[in-house]
């Protein structure tokens, strides 16, 4: 499987965010890009919704044809947001529920739990009272529950604890395995540990690789 950009380019006023950009992302991989914000979030509002503000083509290539759907493709926001005034074996009941067509094998919430290493977590305890590693490992469980054929991360920054950032590479590894996964990171040192290839976009101009 693999994500076709072809020769994309989109404008804003008199900026050009992205230039005649050709890439092809591969299934097993982690993508790290360094961009301006409005030239990644051109690049990322691109793939979801599957139309530019300029021109180019993007394909979803399986098996030999384009599968692309929106289905496919989830996006997380910088910090993730969650029903506040939820219990988090309520929110999984509910996510559980809707999203049972596209999971492949339903497990026990207390199963996932364990998964996402959450199963410590009072019972009665609200969302709106989870720190932000609580939130980010509950996100990072809903993407293991339905394993998106294409994950978008609009940013990971300004992570300085090693184990919380191990936790993100492994799930991260786990949903590549039959993804694509684009992340939005400017933090070198993080793109080399959770990433296969950093690219970075360069006056509109996607270059990079390892």
């Amino acid at each position: 499987m693999r994500l076709l950009i072809r020769n994309l380019t989109v404008t804003n006023e008199d900026e050009t965010l992205l230039d005649d950009v050709a890439y092809t992302f591969y299934q097993g991989n982690v993508y790290c890009i360094n961009a301006p914000d409005d030239s990644r979030d051109a690049l990322f509002n691109s793939i979801v919704y599957g139309k530019t503000s300029g021109s180019g083509k993007i394909e979803l290539i399986c098996n030999g044809r384009n599968c692309m759907a929106p289905a496919m493709i989830s996006r997380v926001p910088e910090e993730p947001l969650f029903p506040e005034f939820l219990t988090i074996r309520e929110f999984l009941k509910y996510y559980i529920d809707m999203n049972r067509s596209s999971i492949k094998e339903v497990k026990s919430i207390e199963e996932y739990l364990e998964l996402g290493e959450l199963s410590n977590i009072r019972g009665d305890r609200l969302l709106r009272d989870f720190t932000l590693d609580e939130r980010v490992r509950l996100q990072y469980l809903c993407f293991l529950i339905t394993m998106p054929t294409v994950l978008i991360i609009d940013s990971i920054k300004n992570i300085r604890n090693v184990d919380f950032l191990k936790k993100i590479k492994n799930y991260l590894d786990c949903i590549k395995e039959n993804g694509i996964v684009l992340v939005g990171c400017r933090d070198k040192s993080i793109s080399v540990f959770i990433g296969d290839e950093e690219l970075s976009v360069v006056d509109g101009k996607l270059r990079g690789g390892r």
